[in-house]
């Protein structure tokens, strides 16, 4: 993909491509983003702080790749003893071009912790599947046979979009949907829009965040994660 539409992506808020190229060409790739908020499928992985993350990865010619996200977290879980402050995201997956358009993805990936979330260890897996058009649209599936180790599966879409206005200005938006009542305690439906600059090797975003809980369930004695407080997302990017 270009080097804009990759930094668009990562300012969205959501996980929704790895940083590989529709050409599928060989070599490694770093992403850093300094956000004001960890917006993350309707609710807040900082605890409504600002938050670091890093990506590499290393994409092959044949279609396979793989790496990994580091990001600093915040569950607001404080009265509990060996909170997590780390999340890593490693990944491997394989890419396939259907056309000078298209182009499909699938992987596997996993999320660790340095300690517990809410006096737990919450290490699972993600299973994914998505469909690229150009560097303008994507859509996302994914699903957690069990999510934060909390005994119940989640699925979640999603759908991204970019535009540019000028080659260094480019307005994007995000709209997702959390099925997630086995290990969150609710379904959320979720949404941002924003404008992103573009200089070398970075970007600047100005993004509008937001969520709406449709369905609540308390049956599997749930997780209850920080409510997003700060709809106004500010985020810087460098990459390469």
């Amino acid at each position: 993909m270009s080097h804009s539409f990759k930094l668009s992506i990562a300012c969205i808020g959501v996980y929704l491509i790895h940083s590989s190229a529709p050409v599928m060409a060989e070599g490694f790739g770093a992403l850093a983003i300094i956000s004001t908020e960890y917006f993350y499928r309707g609710y807040s992985k900082s605890g409504n702080h600002p938050s670091i993350r890093a990506n590499v990865d290393y994409d092959h010619a044949s279609g396979f790749y793989v790496g990994s996200w580091i990001s600093w977290v915040d569950f607001d879980d404080t009265d509990y003893p060996d909170r997590s402050n780390v999340e890593f995201y490693p990944y491997v997956g394989f890419s396939h071009k259907l056309s000078d358009q298209w182009r499909i993805e699938t992987s596997v990936s996993r999320y660790l912790y340095d300690g517990r979330i809410f006096g737990k260890f919450s290490d699972y897996n993600e299973y994914s599947a998505s469909l690229h058009y150009s560097d303008l649209v994507s859509f996302r599936f994914d699903f957690a046979n069990d999510a934060y180790n909390r005994g119940g599966g989640t699925a979640n879409i999603e759908l991204a979009g970019r535009y540019p206005i000028f080659p260094n200005l480019s307005v994007s938006a995000g709209l997702g949907y959390s099925n997630a009542t086995p290990a969150l305690e609710y379904d959320t439906l979720y949404w941002n829009l924003g404008v992103t600059w573009f200089f070398k090797h970075g970007s600047l975003d100005l993004r509008y965040a937001d969520y709406s809980d449709v369905g609540v369930s308390s049956e599997y004695g749930a997780l209850e994660l920080p409510d997003l407080k700060q709809n106004f997302i500010f985020s810087f990017s460098t990459g390469f």
